[in-house]
Order: structure tokens, then C-alpha cells, then sequence
């Protein structure tokens, strides 16, 4: 599989200075429309009360007063639901919800095998246990037919789902949908569990109870992660809130499915990897291998014991789907390989055993290694059901609708899709699905883009970029973990790793001998022998932090390597450096205990230490090393080091300390022109001032008035400033700065 190097716009940031950011990191904020202050200042910092108001959606108002009547009323609330994470935690929440309330509630979720939403018999069952108001969730809006039929049959429907809708709405009491027309708060992305937690916020809300509802934000969470959304808007406030609650959970089954699958549940950092693909999968098991409601079961229960045989059992059936889905895998690449399917445009396969409940995973693995647009079958009596996946540029609905008449039914969106087609006519779909893709794409299109956020000198990859980069989690769906390049690297001690040796790992180091080790490429053992010939590379990663023997150690994931073609130019970095944010944090290590009150201060000897006395406390790292003795050695900086907390491990004393910029300036001189150097030699190190810096400076202190400076904020006039506040410092003067940016306390 090839690849195509894109790499994002850089920007001008100096309006932000005053924020505190790094330049790479506002610029990956820049790129992803968070371009002014107010926006950064929301995105860093998500909170409840800048959740929309629920009746900002079209039907709220109608459907909470519905609810209420029926509700309150006696009568029976029927929650309908599907059989993905999504459905199962909307279900779970409006559920538990309404039962607070003291509502009259029960739900329905239907099995795979009956399909997906609203169904004739799903409604007839529903109506025969009882239920007077039918809530659907994740599901509905193309369902006019049997909305049709409930009413006739005497069930109040209330529709709540995201998906698109088909022209009409359904004939229900109450549509709520964030892709409506209509709505007043124009975000469609909401998943099913947001649209569904903002019509029980609006109830909440009405009953004076608004606060109380804010403890299913943790459900809320894992199905916004789950159903993979873009987290903007309502959905990162969800995810990034509901991810802080989990630890914490008050809703007792999960509580014990979260400490059965973690160690130290109390100390863990919930993010979306941790329900993307350890959380959801257990419950969307559920679904794919017998019922879904056996995992709303478990979200709502009281009983630990119950919840306890619950989790064990879905636990099992994960384990069982994964054994499945590897099978269905291998078969499939056998497949590829022997029919040479992998030279199409589209990869099709189809055949009898492919469960239908992991073909959608499974398709999603083969775009993964061969980058095609994927369909594959599970063949049946006569019938293929399918699921698809694509792209980047490649509309898989569009391509089925082209071909609409040989299908029995179809449905999707650009990105994935399914249908279900008669076996005889599955060649005739290969050959049509392979021409509409080549009329579409063209050779590049078939290259995997590598969206490369921002290029980074390999001297930044240190601890304190990585805690600033965790400002922007949650990362996922429409907020990816930025993508970095650094470039003329060398790789030492390649070797592959893994159970089955898949995948590499290798130490990366620059061309000054700065080291990054343990970096891993996961499924890349392909590349091995081009890997261990290379010289010289550029690296496409995700920067990491993991932590052996209680050490953090910053590495690599890597997403791409390909050969150098450039040098890498040590003076541009050297400039870039000079823009370094502080404070900084850092970890260093002791073996042995060290009082919180020590007095702390940085060594320049062999390398640069953190010493007490005269002891040393601990190491820096090779990154922080070198950014400190550039900004030392080329830029005269001085620093000064501070410790923050003592954690004691295992293994040894964890020291987190603050490294500053010490502006502290002394001068021994007494005529004016040795003190006017002393401070150029301070702030500016062996660099002179120019031309415009030498005129300025001459005017205002051949000045015998007050001067008045106009500050523009650049990094000329910076030096200006500096240059007059340490002059009338020396010389016990004060000097008036209106400035909008912050500058050192001179």
C-alpha cells in the first residue's frame, strides 16, 4: 500500500502569546477552526454550563410534556432501541432516567436477526407488555410506515435519532433530531445517546432537576466515542465531562464491568481509546453474537450480583466475537490474495460463515492494510448480506445507489454502508461496483493520505509537550491525535516484537544524537527489511508517553516511514527554539528521598543536573538538555528550576519540578555604556541589536522627558522593552509599559 505526505497550513500566532501555548500546539488548533480566543478558551477548557440549551431543538419542549403526562400519569413508557453501543447506552440512559422519576418505564431492543429499527413485530410486542409512549432512540426517522402502523394500533411515538432524514418526517407526536431543518441550534452530529440525553435534560430541566441529570453524562460518553461522531461542539463537552465521570461511576453494573477490565480504577484517566476498543466492544458483543439487552441489563442494574454474572458473561462473548472476527479475517485475506482481489478498485468478498455481526470490523481491517474500498458478504439461503466500508474521496452510498435495482434493500452514508443482495447477482455487482469506482477515483486517490499536522523539531518531543497536547482530549472522530513529522532521522536497534513478531520497534535518533527509544510501528513487519537498510528517514508518528519501572518515557507511534530527501537544517531549529514556552514541567528520578522544601538549581557540567547542595537530585532529559543549552549558549537565557511535588513509586522517587526562565540581571559597572552592554549581553547573548532597536534605544535615552513607546508586539520591540526596564532597574527608575502581552517582571 502507498502513501501520499499531506501536511496542514502554519499560521502566524503571535496574537496568542499571551495564552501561554506553544506555537505547534496553537497551530494544530488553528487548523482544526479553533482561530481566536474565546474558541481556544472553550475547546481547552469544556464545561457543562456551556451546554446548549435542550429546547433549542425542535419537539423538546413538545416531547417533555408528553412525557410528563403520560409519566405522571401511571401509564407505561416503552424505551426502543437498537443493538449497537450507541442504541444500548440511549437506551440505558433514558431508562434509568425516567425510573428516577418514578415513571413507569420498560424498553425493547431488537435482536440482529430482526433488523435494524422500527419493525411491525417490535411494535406489536411492545404494545402487547403494556406500553402507552413509545420513545424510540438511535432509530426512527425512516421509519413512516411503522410509525404509521403504531399509530393505528393506539401507541404514542416519540422519535429521538440522528440519522439523516429521507425527505419526510414520520407521522409520530414528536420528532427530535439535530438534523432538522427547523432546529434552532444548527449541530447535527450528535449521536443518538446526545440527541437522547438532550430531550432528558430538557425533562429534568422543567422538573427543576437539571443538575441531577448531569450523572449519565459518563453513559452519554461512551456512546458518543462508540458510534464515532466528530467530538466538536455538545459531543466534546459530553465526552471530555462523561470521561472524567467514569471512574467514579454511580451506576453500580458499570462500575463493576470497569473494575473487572481495570487495574486501580480510582487512579485511572479514562480517554477514548479506553472505550473505543475496550469498552464498547464488550457491549456491542452483546449485539453482534445474541442480544443487546443483556448489555443495557448490566448498565442498569443494582445488583452486584447480577452485574457480576452479567459482566462475566459479556466478557466471554467479546472474547468469542474476537475468536470469530479472526477466523472471518484470515479466510477473507486468503481470499484477497488467492483471487488477487487486492489489484481491483473495490475488494469484494463474499461467502457462507461470515457472521454478520463482526463484517463490518472485518471490512474495516482490509481498507486498513490494502486501502480500497471494502464490501464483504455473509452468504445465506440464497441471500448475501453486506457490509461496506471506504475511502477518503469515495461516496460508498453513491455507488450503490447506481445500481439501486440490484438490490433488495440498501442503506448507509458515504463512509459505510450495507445492503443485502441475491447470490446470483453478486459478480454483476463486482463488475459495476468496480467500474463506478475507477470512473471516480484516480491512482493517487488509492495512495493513504498521512495528514500530517505539524513538521517538529526532534528536540520537542518531551514531557512537557506531551501534558500540553492533552489539553485538546479528547482526541477521536473529528479531533485526531496529532500527527507530527520529524525529519533525517536514523533508526538503531531495529527489531520486530509482538506474539507473532508484527510489528517493529526501534530507538530514533536525530542528527545531534538526541535518542528517543522503545518507538514502535504496530502491523508493519512488512517493512522490516527496507527498514534496516535505510540511512537517513522521516518519520509520520503520534507522540506518546508510557511509563516503565515508574519512569514516563516519551516515544513514537508510528503511522509511516519513508526515505529522507532533504538535510536537516540545525540553524532553523535553533531560531524555532527561541520560542520555547515557559514554565515548562518536567519528571526527573531519585533513588533516594528528597525534602519537598530542597532548594533546587540547574548544574551546567557534564550535561545539565538538577542539583540541592551539593548533591544532585536528578537528570534531565536528552530533549530538555539540549533546548536548555541552546537557549543558554545561542540566546544568553538563564534558568531557574522549582519542585512541584514528590511522589514516591516502587522504583524510586518521582520529582516533578518547573523550569523558568530566570530573569534575574546584576551589573558591576558603573559607566553607562559598560551597563548598556552588560544588559545587550543579558538579553541578547552575543547577538547585536539592529538597526531599528539602535535607533529607538539612542532617541530615548538622549530623551530628557518622559518617552512614550507605541508596542506593536514584535520581537524587536520586545527587546527594546527589556533593554529600558533592566536600564531603569539599575538605575532605580520606573518605567510605565501598556502592553497587551506578557512580559518578564523586570
Amino acid at each position: 500500500m502507498e502513501t501520499r505526505w499531506l501536511h496542514k497550513d502554519t499560521h502566524n500566532t503571535e496574537q496568542f502569546e499571551n495564552l501561554g501555548l506553544s506555537k505547534d500546539f496553537l497551530n494544530i488548533l488553528i487548523n482544526r477552526g479553533i482561530d481566536s480566543e474565546e474558541k481556544i478558551e472553550k475547546f481547552i477548557n469544556p464545561k457543562i454550563e456551556n451546554i446548549v440549551s435542550p429546547f433549542e431543538f425542535t419537539d423538546v419542549k413538545k416531547s417533555v410534556e408528553k412525557i410528563i403526562e403520560v409519566g405522571e400519569s401511571g401509564k407505561t413508557i416503552f424505551i426502543y432501541g437498537d443493538y449497537d453501543v450507541d442504541g444500548i447506552t440511549s437506551t440505558s440512559l433514558c431508562y434509568l432516567a425516567l425510573k428516577e422519576l418514578g415513571y413507569k418505564v420498560d424498553y425493547y431492543i431488537p435482536l440482529r436477526d430482526e433488523g435494524y429499527g422500527l419493525s411491525i413485530d417490535g411494535l406489536n410486542s411492545v404494545k402487547k407488555s403494556g406500553a402507552d409512549l413509545v420513545i424510540t432512540v438511535d432509530c426512527g426517522i425512516s421509519s413512516v410506515e411503522e410509525v404509521e402502523y403504531a399509530n393505528s394500533i393506539g401507541l404514542e411515538m416519540i422519535i429521538t435519532d440522528h440519522h439523516d432524514i429521507n425527505n419526510i418526517l414520520p407521522q409520530a407526536y414528536a420528532v427530535v433530531n439535530p438534523k432538522r431543518e427547523d432546529n434552532p441550534y444548527k449541530f447535527e452530529y450528535l449521536a443518538g445517546v446526545g440527541t437522547a440525553f438532550m430531550v432528558m435534560m430538557g425533562l429534568y430541566e422543567t422538573l427543576g432537576k437539571k443538575e441531577e441529570i448531569y450523572k449519565y453524562l459518563d453513559i452519554v460518553a461512551i456512546g458518543t466515542v462508540a458510534d464515532i461522531v466528530p467530538l466538536k461542539g455538545e459531543n466534546r463537552i459530553f465526552t471530555k465531562l462523561g470521561l472524567e465521570r467514569l471512574k467514579s461511576t454511580v451506576h453500580p453494573g458499570l462500575k463493576l464491568l470497569l473494575q473487572t477490565i481495570f487495574d486501580d480504577l480510582e487512579e485511572k484517566k479514562f480517554n477514548t481509546y479506553d472505550v473505543g476498543f475496550i469498552i464498547a466492544p464488550i457491549f456491542n458483543a452483546a449485539g453482534r453474537i445474541e442480544d443487546a439487552k443483556m448489555a443495557v441489563k448490566l448498565i442498569i442494574s443494582d445488583s452486584m450480583i447480577e452485574a457480576r454474572e452479567i459482566s462475566k458473561t459479556l466478557i466471554g462473548q467479546n472474547s468469542e466475537r474476537k475468536d470469530v472476527q479472526a477466523n472471518i479475517l484470515k479466510k477473507v485475506e486468503e481470499e484477497i490474495e488467492k483471487n488477487r482481489y487486492y489489484e481491483d478498485n473495490v475488494i469484494v468478498v463474499s461467502g457462507e460463515g461470515f457472521h454478520h455481526g463482526v463484517i463490518g470490523i472485518v471490512a474495516s481491517k482490509i481498507v486498513d492494510k490494502y486501502y480500497k474500498p471494502t464490501i464483504i458478504m455473509e452468504e445465506k439461503d440464497g441471500i448475501a448480506k453486506a457490509s461496506c466500508r471506504s475511502i477518503d474521496g469515495y461516496s460508498i452510498i453513491e455507488g450503490l445507489n447506481s445500481m439501486r435495482e440490484i438490490f433488495i434493500k440498501y442503506g448507509g452514508h458515504a463512509g459505510a454502508a450495507g445492503f443485502s443482495i441475491d447470490v446470483n447477482k453478486i459478480e454483476e455487482f463486482r463488475s459495476k461496483m468496480n467500474a463506478h469506482v475507477g470512473a471516480t477515483l484516480s491512482l493517487e486517490d488509492f495512495k493513504k493520505p498521512v495528514k500530517i499536522d505539524k513538521k517538529i523539531g526532534f528536540t520537542k518531543l518531551i514531557y512537557n509537550f506531551y501534558k500540553e497536547l492533552e489539553k485538546a482530549e479528547p482526541y477521536g472522530f473529528g479531533n485526531p491525535s496529532p500527527l507530527f513529522e520529524v525529519k533525517n532521522i536514523t533508526l538503531d536497534r531495529v527489531r520486530l516484537i509482538g506474539k507473532e513478531k508484527t510489528h517493529i520497534m526501534f530507538d530514533a535518533v536525530s542528527v545531534d544524537g538526541t535518542t528517543l527509544k522503545n518507538c514502535v510501528w504496530f502491523g508493519s513487519s512488512h517493512h522490516f527489511e527496507k527498514l534496516v537498510e535505510m540511512r537517513s528517514v522521516d518519520i509520520a508518528f503520534k507522540l506518546k508517553v508510557d511509563t516503565y519501572k515508574d519512569r514516563f518515557n516519551v516515544k513514537m507511534f508510528v503511522e509511516d516511514i519513508r526515505k529522507s530527501n532533504s538535510q536537516e537544517n540545525l540553524l532553523e531549529e535553533y531560531i524555532d527554539l527561541y520560542d520555547t514556552i515557559f514554565p515548562m514541567k518536567e519528571v526527573i528520578y531519585s533513588k533516594r528521598k528528597i525534602e519537598e522544601n530542597s532548594i533546587p538549581y540547574l548544574e551546567y557540567s557534564n550535561g545539565i543536573t538538577v542539583n540541592s547542595g551539593r548533591s544532585i537530585i536528578g537528570y534531565l532529559s536528552q530533549q530538555i538538555e539540549n533546548i536548555l543549552k541552546t537557549l543558554t549558549y545561542k540566546y544568553n537565557m538563564k534558568f531557574k528550576v522549582e519542585i512541584d511535588k514528590i511522589i514516591k513509586k516502587e522504583e524510586n522517587y518521582n520529582i516533578h519540578i518547573t523550569i523558568d526562565r530566570d530573569y534575574t540581571f546584576k551589573s558591576n559597572s558603573f559607566k553607562p555604556g559598560k551597563i548598556l552592554k552588560d544588559i545587550k549581553d543579558h538579553i541578547l547573548g552575543g547577538l547585536e541589536y539592529n538597526s531599528l532597536q539602535k535607533e529607538v534605544l539612542s532617541t530615548i535615552f538622549r530623551s530628557k522627558g518622559n518617552p512614550l513607546v507605541i508596542y506593536k508586539g514584535s520581537r524587536g520591540m520586545k527587546s527594546i522593552i527589556y533593554t529600558m526596564g533592566l536600564w531603569n532597574k539599575v538605575h532605580n527608575k520606573k518605567l510605565l509599559v501598556i502592553t497587551k502581552d506578557i512580559l518578564p517582571h523586570y
